[in-house]
């Protein structure tokens, strides 16, 4: 081996030895200023990881709010006719943050008003009550999307619907009542 070889071989064992003091280093900062341990990435087969801020200002997740998925049971949207393999996609909507599940042309949403411009944004065709669940309204896009807004105490969610049925809606719509207590 060359006096070259070995000075390589020498530098590139010195850069990995200061590479890891490096990283344990800002492990020990982090830890130290209280920091949150970097996540393990979440399983894809899920559906799409919430990640803080992604849709550009705080979500559930910031507020201390339970995960739509919680809220809407993956059996109740199963009995509803979306498999239990699909995976949710993280979105906004004008009435709310909140998650969407699609398989073909069916697709059931939670979402949570958070903001003050989606607590009072309405619909054009204004809200009718619905039976069975205090508080609740319920409303028709011009796409074709059913929209329950059902009444929390922290705030409010809405039932987001395409292309299910009025029963397997309004059991959707019992499942999300009881998991935010308007029943």
């Amino acid at each position: 081996m060359s006096l070259f070889d070995k000075a390589k071989k020498l530098a590139a064992q010195a850069k990995d030895l200061a590479d890891d003091a490096l990283a344990k280093a800002q492990a020990k900062r982090d830890e130290s200023e209280g920091a949150a341990p970097t996540p393990a990435p979440a399983d894809p087969r899920l559906g799409t990881p919430y990640v803080p801020g992604m849709l550009g200002r705080e979500g559930w997740r910031e507020r201390g709010l339970t995960d739509p998925a919680a809220i809407l049971p993956i059996d109740a949207r199963e009995r509803a006719g979306i498999p239990h393999s699909t995976k949710s996609e993280i979105v906004e909507e004008p009435f709310g943050m909140g998650r969407r599940w699609s398989a073909g042309t069916r697709s059931a949403a939670l979402f949570y008003r958070l903001y003050p411009e989606q607590e009072s944004w309405q619909p054009d065709g204004g809200t009718t009550a619905v039976a069975d669940v205090r508080g609740a309204t319920t409303s028709t896009l011009p796409d074709g999307r059913s929209l329950v807004f059902v009444a929390a105490k922290k705030h409010g969610v809405v039932l987001e619907t395409a292309g299910i049925g009025e029963s397997d809606q309004h059991d959707l719509v019992l499942a999300v009542a009881d998991h935010v207590g308007a029943r």
